[in-house]
């Protein structure tokens, strides 16, 4: 499958902050995060912490996209191409700058007055965050969507701060929990259907690929933080 507005990066950071501004400002008191050793995790689900980053979602090799499971199935008369939100991956050596509260799993872009950001976030659920082999759950509840001019963002409102540089381990497990019927986020921006398909893709519950098909997405990182 070509390219999606899955856009992980300082694009989206500067999308996040711009749609932000008019919204309450962050709020800095110790109740709104677990307090670990040289890490805290953001827990507060009315707010948005700052400064934020995304942690990357792809290999360096890996072509940004859903998993095409190259089968389709049938829906009311019409084919629905089978993708993979994600699959398990380990993202390996990930160097992030210690001061900055930084997301993963589960941030996307999707064409402006786009309803499928909020759907999305319905089916597929970021579960837990283990940090350092400390393991904290993700409220179901806790997603934010923004809406712009131009984009719709929605992501889990999750993040890990570190204070100090080291080496830190991080796991961001996801599940598909129910069937997600949507259309391809490029195909309803205006451009073409490589398949054909006008755009019809569906993530069926569960996992069909990954390194353990445990009905588990999971995301592994080794953080090398530096300062400022």
């Amino acid at each position: 499958m070509g390219r999606t507005h899955r856009v992980v990066s300082a694009t989206l950071i500067a999308l996040v902050a711009a749609l932000l501004l008019g919204s309450a400002p962050s709020a800095h008191a110790r109740e709104h995060w677990f307090s670990g050793d040289g890490y805290e995790f953001w827990r507060d689900c009315s707010d948005v912490p700052d400064p934020i980053e995304f942690l990357p979602i792809y290999r360096g090799n890996e072509r940004p996209g859903f998993v095409d499971l190259r089968r389709s199935i049938t829906r009311n008369g019409d084919s629905w191409r089978v993708m993979q939100y994600t699959k398990d991956k380990d993202l390996g050596l990930t160097r992030i700058t210690a001061g900055r509260w930084y997301g993963g799993m589960g941030a996307d872009e999707w064409p402006a007055g786009s309803r499928d950001a909020a759907r999305h976030l319905e089916r597929f659920r970021v579960t837990t965050w283990e940090i350092d082999g400390n393991r904290y759950s993700v409220d179901p509840s806790c997603v934010v969507v923004l809406s712009g001019e131009e984009h719709t963002i929605g992501f889990y409102n999750a993040w890990v701060r570190f204070s100090d540089p080291g080496i830190h381990t991080l796991k961001i497990t996801g599940r598909q929990i129910l069937d997600f019927f949507f259309i391809d986020p490029l195909v309803e921006a205006g451009l073409s259907d490589p398949l054909g398909l006008e755009g019809r893709r569906v993530f069926l519950a569960g996992e069909s690929r990954g390194d353990l098909l445990d009905d588990e997405f999971t995301h592994t990182y080794e953080l090398q933080v530096s300062r400022y």
